[in-house]
């Protein structure tokens, strides 16, 4: 064998062998999470959440998607969270009391949404996978809805097991999810604001 046909043969052996062996390319785990959120309608788990500041609370979580939630947690003086296309609602009924602010502004707008995208020119994305965990960070630094969104996944099965909010004052909390269920059927009325005052 010549030179010349010598090296033709060695390089196309060795674009085989390349190709035979090439790894798999790294799974797309932000489109992973994506279709995991087309998939629900509905969800219920119990939580816990615990914050910056060391304080910690517990109680149930309903979503129905898009754009429902309600968080109802158990403490000595009750409080719900209450999400609308437009709102967050904070409701404190042993106060007869609500304060309302923009979903737009806080992180959790990313994923109440009809179609969930988690890339964006408005944030930074990131992912990664640890001992059998997904997490995917969404970080913007200014403007609407400011702050950081961790949301971390188990691999098997995969499904949305935690997630931790960094608001824009920098205040962190984080909420564990347990005992998960799917498919349940919610009246419109479960996700209906209080009105304490109707003559305002």
């Amino acid at each position: 064998m010549n030179g010349a046909l010598k090296f033709i043969t060695i390089m196309a052996v060795s674009a085989w062998y390349m190709g035979a062996v090439k790894p798999a390319l790294a799974e797309d785990y932000v489109s992973m999470a994506e279709k995991w959120f087309d998939t629900i309608t509905t969800m219920q788990a119990d939580f816990i959440q615990i914050a910056s500041d060391g304080t910690t609370a517990e109680g149930e979580l309903h979503l129905r998607r898009p754009h429902r939630m309600k968080i109802i947690y158990d403490l000595d003086e009750p409080r719900i969270l209450l999400t609308t296309p437009v709102w967050l609602h904070v409701d404190h009924p042993a106060r007869k009391d609500v304060v309302s602010y923009p979903i737009s502004e806080t992180p959790l707008t990313l994923i109440l949404q009809e179609q969930v995208k988690l890339r964006s020119a408005d944030f930074n994305t990131i992912s990664k996978k640890a001992d059998g965990i997904i997490s995917i960070s969404l970080e913007k630094e200014t403007g609407r809805a400011a702050g950081k969104l961790i949301l971390e996944f188990t691999e098997k099965p995969f499904e949305l097991r935690r997630w931790t909010i960094r608001d824009a004052a920098d205040v962190t909390t984080v909420v564990t999810l347990q005992n998960m269920r799917y498919g349940h059927s919610y009246r419109n009325e479960f996700f209906t604001v209080s009105d304490y005052d109707l003559n305002r």
